[in-house]
């Protein structure tokens, strides 16, 4: 009992002096930023999206917490459209944007972002309106961290939200579930602990002492890594660890579910709402990671690889029809090898008969079992979503289509898989405020000037800056090593003779060494 008792004694004296700490902190107004980290990762609203500070000026403003954004790239200024003013100026129309990084504008930062280039064509067609693009996305952020981010943003008098989401749906589950599946008691503690004092105080010291992250090279090997994305990729190949169909449905719904209840928070408040459609590298992107279909025998793998073969042996001959009906009789024997439908759309390509790559490059993009951006159902969902709740649609995916020369939407408009380029961000800003005109909003249509604005040449903003040519080998590059692909030596050599001690240009170059056999993720695999 003496023993119990000296225990509990400390317990209770321990928390004794952690409540005085907490109480000293406050009363002399110590740790009231927001920490530097969010130990959440997005997943609660412990720590806030958009912080209260003080800019330069003296101004109030609210700004992106630095715990939820990446930072810029090297070089760069500070990103814009990341804050604004505490209390909303009279005649100020507030549009927020949100979604991944994506929308964030990566690699570029906000300043190439379609709201950037929207916020430019808004205040030319319309000088006499005070026009304010807050650009409130997040990378890697998928619907269900977002929904806090928009109930967040209803408290902040948004006019309008732009939604451009759902190339990050499928990576959460797998690698955010050390939050998702935590005891909720257990989770609500944790929330109470990081909004102490305490933890703000302690959080800032680690952050200023530990190691830069940028610097740290990422485990391309692991599996079990929350921070990489594609590191499951072999386990993917070998039919491991990929979600049952009812984990994927769950998936969608809950996507679906998200958007309806941030087209539902905005409207609470009276603001508008516009829902993107989705596009990505559908033609210039091969599947990282194909499968056959469960319960395929030996027999039949066997003839589903000659027929395969078959088609394989007459595109390099050239004969692109003779290579479909080989390919054909392989479906019929299994159709849920994505790198086939790749294979069979890049055929139909060089046939001219676009209408049938187009939906063979998107069967292969959704049967790919690393998924590189968003299940091509989803803008079905979000056309219903619009249609339902009066929100209104831009269609960006046929926008980029009209600007991609044959519709079939590759490099020509995309980084990597996802990532638009310099030229795509335009299109998407300038598909966004035709439908702003079209719908009467901000203003009735009468009161646009038309031709007031027009988009500079990425080429000039390429010479004036070359560092967005930088950013843009740094993103492909890292894809291709974490992927893994096998085709990015001669950007990694550009991206070494501009950063020598880039670890990203050095993995992928030796591992292009190391190499004993042609990857079967090689984008040269099959017909071009």
């Amino acid at each position: 009992m003496n023993r119990l008792g000296r225990i509990l004694g400390g317990l209770l004296f321990a928390g004794f002096v952690l409540v005085v700490a907490e109480l000293t902190l406050r009363a002399f107004g110590v740790g009231e930023a927001a920490p530097l980290h969010d130990p959440f990762s997005g997943f609660s609203s412990a720590v806030p999206v958009f912080e209260a500070v003080l800019r330069e000026d003296g101004t109030p403003i609210y700004r992106l917490s630095p715990a939820r954004q990446v930072g810029a790239p090297d070089g760069l200024e500070p990103e814009p459209q990341r804050e604004f003013t505490r209390e909303k100026a009279e005649g100020v129309y507030r549009i927020f944007v949100i979604g991944g990084s994506s929308a964030a504008g990566h690699p570029y930062t906000t300043r190439y972002a379609f709201s950037s280039w929207l916020e430019r064509r808004l205040r030319a067609a319309l000088p006499d309106l005070r026009v304010e693009v807050v650009n409130a996305a997040l990378a890697s952020y998928a619907s269900r961290r977002l929904v806090p981010v928009v109930e967040e943003i209803a408290r902040h008098e948004p006019d309008l939200l732009i939604v451009y989401m759902g190339h990050n749906e499928w990576a959460e589950a797998q690698y955010y579930r050390h939050l998702l599946d935590l005891d909720p008691r257990l989770f609500r503690l944790l929330e109470w602990m990081y909004r102490t004092r305490i933890y703000r105080l302690i959080s800032g010291i680690i952050e200023q002492t530990g190691p830069d992250p940028a610097a740290v090279p990422v485990d391309t090997d692991a599996r079990e890594n929350a921070v990489e994305m594609f590191g499951v990729i072999r386990d993917r190949v070998d039919g491991v660890a990929y979600p049952t169909e009812r984990e994927l449905a769950y998936r969608d719904l809950l996507y679906e579910h998200n958007l309806r209840s941030m087209v539902l928070a905005m409207q609470a408040v009276n603001a508008d709402v516009v829902l993107v459609t989705l596009s990505q590298n559908f033609s210039d992107w091969p599947p990282a990671a194909s499968a056959h279909r469960t319960g395929l025998d030996a027999e039949a793998l066997g003839a589903w690889e000659r027929y395969v073969a078959d088609g394989d042996r007459l595109a390099r001959e050239g004969d692109c029809a003779a290579t479909i009906a080989a390919y054909d009789r392989a479906l019929e024997i299994d159709d849920a090898y994505a790198d086939l439908h790749f294979r069979i759309a890049a055929c139909e390509r060089r046939l001219g008969r676009l209408e049938r790559a187009r939906a063979s490059y998107r069967r292969a993009s959704d049967l790919d079992r690393v998924p590189h951006g968003a299940p091509t159902a989803y803008n079905d969902i979000v056309r219903a979503i619009a249609s339902e709740a009066g929100a209104l649609l831009v269609d960006a995916e046929a926008a980029l289509e009209r600007e991609s020369g044959d519709g079939l939407v590759g490099d020509d408009l995309f980084l990597d898989f996802a990532h638009p380029n310099l030229r795509a961000h335009q299109v998407i800003a300038a598909a966004i405020a035709d439908a702003l005109r079209a719908a009467d909003l901000p203003v009735a249509k009468e009161r646009w000037r038309e031709g007031a604005y027009a988009d500079p040449d990425p080429a000039s903003l390429y010479r004036a800056d070359p560092r967005l040519r930088i950013g843009e080998f740094r993103t492909r590059v890292f894809i291709c090593v974490i992927a893994p692909r096998d085709y990015c030596d001669e950007e990694a050599r550009t991206l070494l003779s501009l950063e020598p001690e880039n670890w990203a240009a050095k993995a992928a170059l030796d591992r292009q060494a190391r190499e004993e056999r042609p990857s079967t993720h090689s984008k040269t695999s099959g017909p071009r």
